[in-house]
């Protein structure tokens, strides 16, 4: 416990923890419905106040679900009116700790004022003074001492440290939670050194951030040395993540290695796997898998004999151990130029898995040792060098809105190993891309070994592990753009393993194409100059710098002359930028409107024949003159700065390189916004995506190559020695060759590509039903939509059970949620839904704990989501997952199998939605102990000729059900037949 007299020392020694339930999220429509207050007198709980509220409108039923208040339980309680005053009078002056304090304060302060504004007899201007009292929020706290932390909802934030919620989403346990939470984070912050508090200070200093008054008597309170605390936090009780690593192992491929190679025994791989192998004698619980085994076998022979293998290996086959473990010892045996393999997967969850999963088990119970490395693209770490350069030059290079936001940074900085942006959760990297851009590392930035931060930089230490490791670990997207820069980032290699291999040509396809926004604008122009509260950016300190140095009058009047109209043009260049896309968006829209197409699809292919730079060519050729005057004033302004001595201020060095930087940018604007507004490449395919909000400019233009195949034939299987690909659906059929073409393999010799096909391990005729309801009518009639709502509503009463909805368009998710709603509020049942009820992680995460909730989703939900046991139980595919045949890429290739001689719906079409109906399909069965029903809404699938390409695909036979009676009856009867086998 906390010594009072440090309570008092820092002014908390008397404080009140609140907390509100409210009927929705919008304060100026939705409703209090429950209020809590508990005060703490010198660390200990004193008093409590707590009402439910009665609101004028009825609590929806989301709202019961997450609080456990119904509609009955407010019926006879006060309204706010009623208790407004004496809630005020037991706050009294006291500091408030709330938990996200910019949602629970002007909700509360504006519904107070509301319900006492015809009470209290004072001036007008008094009656706004409410809540004055200082205000600490635990979630900003949290996120500046913890910026390691998985989660900072109170609920993560209390399970870290331990704290006990009796009922989570009630007012009075929130707050005693809150409470106790502010005393755990004033105890971690009692142990952080003073001289990071002081720099907390500092970069607050002219914001008005509630957050500073405490932190400065922190300060104040560190630095006076009155008390005696360890400064140093140990990385147990600072860090709660076991994922801060990224290098396994110390062991080195030396980069001289030998020229030839040594085959590894396929047997000796066998025997790992075998009954009593080791990884049984490791685990005990291992299950031996044939299959497995087979496939471990063949990516042995596969590097032993420099060849490709294609090899599809089914739901819970094992297929990571069955390619790591012949990859680590192929690699050990054959270090140097041949051994470093680079396996690459399309999702974080499985390159977690294997980075911090598999591979450490590997390591610990391999007598071979190895080096394993999880490299990402540069944009991910963080730069020392500008980090503190920015940091120690705040005022010129950071406004008041960014200094709040970079707080989470500050002791991240201190303790981290990675530099990996991605696990420090406090700042969330994705909600503030822009402020991150300042600190990332650079190519046209770095200095290299001249950088005073070499020995300590994260982006150099991991790349320099990576080019000496046995397996180096990265994701689709980064060895495709790294493709597209030859090889920058992951130098050569001649050996790779593609896991989830049938997404690699859709992502090959974007990351070797290019799009431009007016974002991309605004970040590079920007970071040269931004005038709001007060000017900032790199001319601004730069400025700053050349005024202060050493120089002589005459050479600082010549830079400063120089600079005089940097800025000014650098306005200017964003003003172009904001028109040209305000025209082009005008434009866009006008074009949409006489080609008769719908403009919600917001996509539209575009030609060179269409003139589109000849039609906004003004507006264009005012921005693009803008961009290359400001882009040669840069460049002199570098030169000049070459010619001084390398002294002469502070930060030159930092400055001018960042300068380049910004420069090459603006050079390959310029350059991007060329290629795509002329459109004159062949082979590529190029369109527009319109803005959803009719008052938004915000057009994007892109382009990609169509020939994929080819390119990827040429830029990347020509060097290799030996490739593995694998996946859980690379067949059609059973057959290999719509993924070997598509993927460019066809051009290897016959005698370099293998095939494996295995199946399942998993009993699909035992643990899946497979329904196919003939008697709902076509998807494409007008009877469809209401035919799955009834469906839907019929099954949730026949059969309550975990359900996940697969959908294959925004716009009937959302019809179906809006339709159903009510019926599932009836029916007290949890109805989940993709872009409406959270994001994705958070969706599946409470889909889990409702065991008879049902989830919506589309797009990103036909894969990678992993809901073994009772969770889902049932997956309801609405339609086939055919591509929409005018989306851009679609629509050329398509057109590109026509010219061809080819058939574009059964050569391209077919085969795209085999492949994604089966992984959607494989969303149900995820372990041996499973079972589960799919039903098929679809019945093309059927009555159709190519319907039997779906079905020859999938693992489980049919059942076709001519009635809903005979469907029902069926699944009662199944699942009464499965749970006595579970």
């Amino acid at each position: 416990m906390i010594e009072s007299q440090i309570l008092h020392e820092l002014k908390i020694s008397r404080f009140v923890a609140l907390d509100i339930e409210t009927t929705g999220l919008e304060f100026l429509k939705d409703e209090i419905i429950e209020i809590a207050a508990v005060r703490y007198v010198e660390g200990a709980k004193e008093d409590k106040l707590q009402f439910l509220l009665k609101p004028t409108q009825a609590i929806p039923y989301h709202i019961s679900r997450l609080t456990g208040i119904s509609n009955e339980m407010v019926a006879v309680a006060p309204q706010l009116d009623d208790i407004a005053l004496k809630f005020l009078q037991f706050i009294g002056e006291d500091a408030l700790i709330v938990h996200n304090a910019p949602f629970d304060l002007p909700f509360l302060e504006y519904h107070l004022k509301k319900s006492i504004q015809q009470k209290i007899n004072q001036p007008e201007d008094q009656k706004n003074l409410l809540l004055q009292n200082p205000q600490y929020d635990t979630l900003t706290l949290a996120r500046i001492f913890l910026p390691f932390q998985s989660g900072f909802s109170l609920v993560k934030l209390a399970e870290y440290f331990q704290i006990e919620i009796t009922q989570h989403h009630r007012a009075l346990p929130d707050a005693c939670a809150a409470a106790e939470i502010f005393l755990k984070l004033i105890e971690i912050s009692l142990r952080t050194d003073f001289k990071d508090i002081r720099k907390i200070v500092e970069i607050l200093e002219p914001t008005d951030d509630p957050a500073k008054i405490f932190l400065l008597q922190l300060y104040t309170l560190l630095a006076s040395g009155k008390y005696h605390f360890e400064h140093t936090l140990d990385k147990e009780s600072f860090i709660y993540s076991t994922q801060l690593f990224n290098i396994i192992g110390e062991e080195d491929t030396p980069e001289n290695g030998q020229l030839k190679t040594d085959p590894v025994d396929d047997q000796e791989i066998a025997a790992f796997f075998d009954r009593d192998g080791m990884l049984e004698k490791s685990f005990g619980k291992f299950e031996h898998r044939s299959a497995q085994v087979e496939m471990a076998e063949q990516v042995a022979r596969s590097f032993n004999e420099s060849k490709f293998l294609v090899v599809e290996a089914g739901t819970g086959t094992g297929k990571s151990m069955a390619y790591l473990l012949p990859a680590i010892k192929w690699s050990v045996e054959n270090y140097g130029p041949f051994g470093r393999i680079v396996i690459s997967t399309n999702t974080k969850n499985l390159q977690e898995q294997l980075f911090f999963k598999d591979l450490p088990i590997l390591h610990s119970i391999l007598k071979t040792k190895f080096k394993a490395v999880l490299l990402k693209g540069k944009a991910n770490y963080l730069c020392l060098d500008k980090w503190y350069t920015i940091l120690n030059d705040m005022k010129y290079r950071l406004s008041v809105y960014e200094r709040v936001k970079i707080l989470p940074l500050v002791l991240w900085i201190k303790k981290t190993e990675t530099g990996d942006i991605s696990e420090n959760n406090g700042f969330a990297a994705e909600r503030n891309a822009g402020l991150w851009s300042k600190f990332i590392a650079e190519d046209n930035y770095c200095p290299g070994r001249s950088c005073k931060y070499y020995q300590h930089c994260f982006l150099w230490r991991v790349r320099n592990h990576a080019r000496n490791a046995h397996l180096v670990l990265v994701n689709h997207s980064l060895l495709f753009s790294d493709l597209a820069a030859a090889n920058s980032i992951l130098n050569e290699y001649v050996n790779v393993i593609f896991d989830e291999a049938h997404n690699i040509e859709k992502v090959a396809t974007d990351y070797l194409g290019m799009q431009i926004s007016w974002w991309d604008f605004r970040e590079t122009l920007q970071r040269l100059y931004q005038k709001e509260k007060y000017e900032t950016g790199l001319l601004v300190q730069l400025k700053k710098r050349i005024q202060l140095s050493n120089l002589d009058s005459l050479k600082k009047e010549l830079l400063l002359n120089q600079l005089q109209s940097l800025n000014p043009l650098v306005s200017q260049s964003w003003i172009a930028a904001q028109g040209f896309f305000k025209e082009l968006t005008s434009l866009l829209r006008s074009l949409v409107a006489d080609s008769g197409q719908s403009e919600f699809s917001y996509k539209f292919r575009y030609q060179k024949a269409e003139g589109l730079k000849e039609k906004i060519f003004s507006y264009y050729h005012e921005l693009i003159e803008l961009l290359r005057r400001l882009q040669n004033n840069v460049h002199s302004l570098i030169e000049f700065l070459r010619e001084i001595p390398a002294d002469s201020f502070r930060y030159q060095k930092q400055i001018q390189q960042e300068l380049f930087a910004q420069m090459t940018n603006l050079e390959s604007l310029t350059g991007t916004l060329d290629y795509l507004i002329s459109a004159e490449w062949d082979n590529w395919v190029y369109w527009f995506e319109l803005p959803g909000r009719q008052d938004s400019d915000d057009s994007r233009l892109y382009a990609v190559p169509l020939k994929i195949a080819e390119l990827l034939s040429e830029k990347l299987y020509s060097k290799l020695r030996t490739g593995i690909f694998t996946s859980a659906t690379l067949t059609v059929s059973k057959n290999f060759d719509y993924f070997i073409e598509r993927a460019g393999l066809n051009v290897l010799k016959a005698d370099r590509l293998q095939k494996l096909l295995l199946d399942s391990p998993f009993n699909f005729e035992e643990q899946a039903l497979l329904a196919i309801p003939t008697f709902l009518p076509d998807p494409r009639s007008s009877d469809y939509r209401d035919a799955v709502k009834k469906f839907i509503e019929q099954l949730v009463k026949e059969q309550p059970r975990g359900t996940l909805v697969l959908f294959t368009s925004h716009a009937l998710l959302k019809d179906m949620y809006e339709s159903l709603r009510l019926t599932f509020e009836a029916e007290k049942i949890p109805l989940l839904a993709q872009g409406i009820s959270g994001n994705r992680h958070s969706l599946i995460n409470e889909f889990k704990q409702h065991p008879k909730s049902y989830l919506f989703g589309t797009d990103s939900f036909w894969e990678g989501i992993d809901v073994p046991g009772e969770a889902l139980e049932i997956l309801l595919i609405t339609k086939l997952p055919f591509d929409v045949p005018t989306e851009p890429v679609i629509q050329a290739k398509a057109e590109m199998i026509q010219r061809m001689g080819g058939n574009p719906f059964m050569d391209f079409t077919i085969p795209e939605a085999v492949i994604r109906l089966r992984q959607g399909f494989g969303r149900l069965i995820r372990s041996t102990s499973d079972y589960g029903a799919v039903i098929i809404l679809d019945n093309r699938v059927i009555k159709k000729m190519y319907g039997q390409i779906f079905l020859e695909s999938l693992p489980a036979s049919s059942r076709i059900f001519q009635n809903a009676d005979e469907l029902w009856e069926e699944l009662l009867n199944w699942f009464k037949k499965v749970s006595k086998l579970a």
